[in-house]
């Protein structure tokens, strides 16, 4: 069986960024370093940050707790952090798919589809995550990723999605899937709500309903801001946004007189777990009628579970393949306010529920790890690269080997010294 020694993983370029994709790819690769000693994730940065690699602030804006080796792609003399939203570089996605044939890994892992594209149109062995459907009469451009045999497969969060792979003509034997996941220790020790609230400065005796994320539409920001006036008596918590969303909810707001509603705007994934402890319920109203509602896989989902408080959730078909109504959530009818008041209220008067069903998704999400998500997606990949044609991939590795020796190793000896004279 082949051995599966290195692996490169190819983001967008946009690290650090607000996007949440960036989060799971952080993640994926904290774990990923876990479970193989040649291990790089690749993003695009500037001089400075392509010298210093990780640092502090990287790690605390994404909660990490092991460095791993971050490569950044110096593409910008300078550069601000973090990313904006629409970062998009097709130079970088040349250059990353460059590096990453140098070093001649076992695998190549991805989430954008131009690297994936790139990648295997130079006949380069690639395993592309991707959260999204294939959309009916989809472009060349995804029959070509699907249909090359150097895909070594898809790695995906929903049922749903595997099923809208195969119906585009893929093997379903080709396809992983896995939910998002947790990092348990961002949640340790844990805090009880008074203690939470007393850090962050909040009422002891407010009932407080938090929601973290995004603060887009489709997210269900209606949905909380109409809850919100129906509870009056209640205070809403809403962490996350880009700056101008914030200020936009903020005129909302104040254009409708709602005064129970704080906007915290973004915060480190290191600072998350006490917004959340302080929660007496925690509330997810994602829209059904978001384009990606039947793809969606929150990853807020799995932080509430982690954090011992009730869950109110929108009860979507992709939110229900995790969340169970009554059992470790109460889910709510999308887009409908008085539900979610109803269900909220409901926690209040019922004690006894809203605990059990905190206690279970706490439970349940212990083995709902990043780590284990890794372990699972490395035995996919290992697996898989038994079905790729042996005599192409020796072949390519081959080639990349001798480029390396050639070509990378120079610039490889010339880097250390560089970084030293640096700390000098």
């Amino acid at each position: 069986m082949k051995q599966l020694t290195s692996l490169i993983y190819l983001s967008k370029g946009n690290l650090p960024s607000k996007m949440a994709h960036t989060i799971q790819v952080a993640k994926m690769a904290q774990a990923f370093s876990q479970n193989i000693k040649d291990f790089e994730l690749v993003t695009s940065g500037d001089i400075l940050s392509a010298i210093q690699g990780m640092n502090s602030d990287f790690q605390n804006w994404y909660g990490l707790h092991h460095q791993f080796k971050l490569v950044r792609l110096p593409i910008h003399f300078k550069i601000e952090y973090p990313f904006p939203q629409n970062y998009e570089n097709e130079i970088f996605y040349k250059l990353a798919a460059l590096y990453a044939c140098l070093k001649s890994p076992s695998v190549i892992y991805t989430r954008t589809p131009a690297i994936a594209a790139l990648l295997l149109k130079m006949s380069v062995p690639v395993l592309w995550e991707w959260h999204e459907p294939i959309p009916e009469g989809a472009s060349s451009f995804y029959q070509t990723i699907l249909k090359n045999k150097k895909l070594i497969g898809i790695v995906t969060t929903l049922p749903q999605l595997a099923e809208n792979y195969i119906q585009h003509g893929f093997l379903k034997s080709k396809i992983l899937v896995a939910p998002n996941a947790v990092d348990l220790q961002n949640f340790l020790p844990y805090q009880d709500k008074q203690l939470a609230r007393k850090k962050l400065s909040l009422c002891q005796e407010d009932k407080i309903i938090v929601y973290s994320g995004h603060l887009y539409e489709y997210k269900g920001i209606p949905t909380i801001l109409e809850t919100a006036r129906l509870l009056p008596e209640c205070k809403f918590v809403l962490i996350g946004g880009w700056a101008d969303d914030v200020q936009r909810v903020q005129a909302i707001c104040q254009k409708s007189g709602l005064s129970n509603i704080t906007l915290v705007g973004h915060i480190n994934q290191i600072d998350l777990a006490s917004y959340l402890h302080a929660a007496d319920v925690l509330i997810l109203p994602t829209s059904r009628y978001w384009e990606l509602a039947g793809a969606t896989c929150p990853l807020k989902l799995f932080d509430y579970m982690v954090s011992r408080r009730p869950i109110v959730a929108s009860a979507l078909p992709t939110i229900m393949t995790v969340a169970k109504d009554k059992y470790n959530a109460l889910l709510a009818e999308p887009d409908n306010p008085i539900s979610f008041k109803e269900a909220i209220l409901s926690l209040f008067e019922n004690p006894a529920l809203a605990n059990a069903i905190a206690e279970c998704a706490f439970q349940e999400v212990q083995n709902l790890t990043w780590e284990n998500r890794a372990k699972q997606v490395l035995q996919f990949i290992t697996e898989r690269l038994q079905a790729v044609d042996e005599d192409v991939v020796s072949y390519r590795i081959g080639l990349m080997k001798y480029i390396k020796q050639k070509v990378f190793s120079p610039i490889n000896n010339y880097l250390p010294s560089l970084q030293s004279s640096q700390v000098r």
